[in-house]
């Protein structure tokens, strides 16, 4: 009931004023006009862009294949004396991938600039596609993983 007496008597103010009074009302205050502002792109931390970039170093690395459903393969390359050195065999191409920590304890590595992103857990692994948000492999297991279970 208040919403419609509030609306009436909006409605009633608008009649009431005549032509000549409604030209003779301050015009409302133009707002100014901001043209849009050019954002940078988010730059990458030059650590990260130069991982990204680089050919992936595989000498003297522990390979680890996995066997995918649908007949995929990935490869899997760590560095023993280097747990941040890891790279991906995938659709022909090794990449270095970037780990990331997690609070789970799962294996996550990246490349962002591929949009790369691989998931192992003690049961399997997956690697997903996250610039176009698909999965390219899953059920994915090692020979380890195969005969545990």
């Amino acid at each position: 009931m208040k919403k419609f007496l509030s609306i009436l008597i909006a409605a009633s103010i608008g009649l009431a004023m005549s032509p000549a009074s409604a030209e003779t009302a301050a015009p409302a205050p133009k707002k100014a006009v901001k043209k849009a502002e050019k954002k940078p792109a988010k730059k990458t931390s030059k650590k990260a862009a130069k991982e990204e970039e680089a050919e992936a170093d595989i000498t003297g690395s522990v390979v680890t294949e996995y066997d995918c459903a649908e007949g995929h393969k990935i490869t899997v390359y760590r560095n023993p004396g280097n747990p941040d050195n890891v790279a991906l065999r995938w659709d022909k191409k090794i990449s270095a991938m970037t780990r990331v920590e997690t609070e789970s304890g799962a294996e996550r590595l990246e490349h962002k600039k591929r949009g790369l992103l691989f998931i192992g857990i003690p049961a399997k692994a997956m690697l997903l596609d996250t610039k176009h948000g698909r999965q390219l492999a899953n059920e994915c297991k090692s020979a380890e993983q195969a005969a545990a279970g």
